[in-house]
Formats: structure tokens, sequence, C-alpha cells
């Protein structure tokens, strides 16, 4: 692997480890799921399980563990709330909590920072396909 991939990969890693803290080993779909509904708030749950590309239920689970109760009854990470839409019986809204604002703050702000850093270190030479060395 390329070092400027691993640097990518590093970077990512480093963008989502708020995320990571929260719970110590938070399952790559909650993450997709918050992503998704940080990207475009207030939109309902079929529309995330679309964007996401998974079964309304598999995304109704993923937003339930991101609101304030998990499945087993036992406090969730309270970063969503899914909340009935003012206009349309029956239909629902996502939005972040004021905790998931924060979190999605976090987040960028680790990836503004990696970006940045990268930014300004000069690119490092790499002999190997240098054909006058």
């Amino acid at each position: 692997m390329e070092r400027s991939d691993k640097r990518d990969f590093q970077s990512l890693l480093w963008a989502l480890k708020p995320l990571f803290n929260l719970s110590g080993s938070m399952p790559l779909p909650f993450v997709t799921t918050f992503l998704f509904v940080a990207l475009d708030e207030g939109k309902g749950v079929n529309a995330y399980a679309r964007a996401v590309g998974i079964h309304r239920s598999a995304m109704s689970r993923n937003l339930h563990a991101l609101g304030d109760r998990a499945r087993n009854g036992g406090p969730g990470l309270d970063l969503v709330t899914v909340d009935p839409h003012p206009t349309a019986p029956g239909r629902s809204q996502v939005h972040l909590t004021a905790k998931g604002r924060l979190v999605a703050k976090e987040v960028l702000q680790q990836l503004r920072r990696s970006h940045a850093s990268r930014l300004q270190r000069p690119p490092k030479h790499d002999n190997r396909h240098d054909r006058s060395a």
C-alpha cells in the first residue's frame, strides 16, 4: 500500500475517533447511519434506508441505537431523535440531538485538522519511480 493511501486511511480513522470514543466499539452501520443523518437531517427512516442501501427495519434499528434508548432498553447513544413529521401523519423525521451535533462537529474538526496537517507537510520524494536515480 502506498504511503499516501496509508495516510488517507489514518486520516479517516482519526476523523471517526469521536464516534468510537462514545461506545468503545461502534458498529460500522451505526457510524454510516450517523454520517448520513449529519449530512442531510430531517429525512424519514425510509429515505436514509434507501441512501445507505439497507432495509427499513435495519435502518430503524440503527436509528434506535443512535437514539436515547438501545434495543435492550438500556441507554442509547443519544445522537439522533426520530420525531413525527409535522404535516404528514405516519411519517417521521430524523434529526441530530445537541450531543449529535457536537460529535458531528468534532468529526469535522478532526478531518479538517488531518487535512490541514497533510497540506503543511512537504511531499516526500519517492526514489523508486525516479529513473534518473
